[in-house]
């Protein structure tokens, strides 16, 4: 679910003090960006409003307040990672292929990341929770279907043949939930890119 942003970029349409003048989707993706680099609580206004080139009043006008900048920036996120995803898992090639490709794609961009940044749902995860019930809601929706995703693979790998037919899809979906979110967490403390990939081939083995 790792994908970039550049929290620099003001979103296009964004015109100061006009605020049903722009681009929602382009202004949540640009606040993620900025939460996603330093975090909610450390993420000012002012550089939220560099980012998505609004004015504050422009901001809650729209979100209503930080917090919902931020379930805004979660949800904007987790539609195009989840979508992302999907299409990898889709992809018409032998299914087990699909799967590694699909986690393979955690291993080169949390490598490729500069600052140890990691995912921006995990970070919003571990810095949110406990305590935020609507964050938690969000995120959890968002893991629930990623599982959903991952087990209609395993469905399909058990279908072709290459993985055990015996396994329930349900808990191994589950199992290889807790390896992409273990690999974006060994990206961020500074895990190379073969390392990752090792993890990747073994889960995949205990699928076999």
């Amino acid at each position: 679910m790792t994908q970039p942003f550049n929290s620099k970029r003001r979103a296009p349409g964004a015109a100061r003090g006009r605020p049903r003048e722009f681009d929602a989707s382009a202004v949540s993706e640009a606040a993620a960006g900025v939460f996603w680099e330093h975090g909610y609580h450390a993420a000012s206004l002012d550089t939220l409003c560099e980012a998505t080139g609004l004015l504050r009043g422009s901001l809650y006008g729209a979100f209503g307040d930080k917090h919902g900048m931020l379930l805004a920036a979660l949800d904007r996120y987790a539609e195009g990672a989840l979508a992302q995803l999907a299409a990898r898992l889709n992809e018409q090639i032998p299914p087990r292929e699909a799967l590694r490709n699909a986690l393979l794609h955690h291993t080169r961009v949390v490598s490729a990341l500069t600052g140890l940044r990691g995912c921006f749902i995990t970070n919003a995860a571990m810095e949110m929770q406990p305590g935020d019930e609507t964050v938690a809601a969000r995120i959890t929706s968002v893991m629930r279907r990623i599982s959903t995703l991952l087990a209609a693979a395993v469905i399909r790998g058990q279908a072709a043949g290459v993985f055990d037919s015996t396994l329930d899809e349900n808990a191994v979906a589950e199992f290889l939930l807790c390896i992409t979110q273990g690999l974006r967490v060994l990206g961020k403390v500074g895990h190379d890119e073969a390392q990752l990939t090792a993890v990747v081939d073994m889960a995949l083995r205990a699928l076999e």
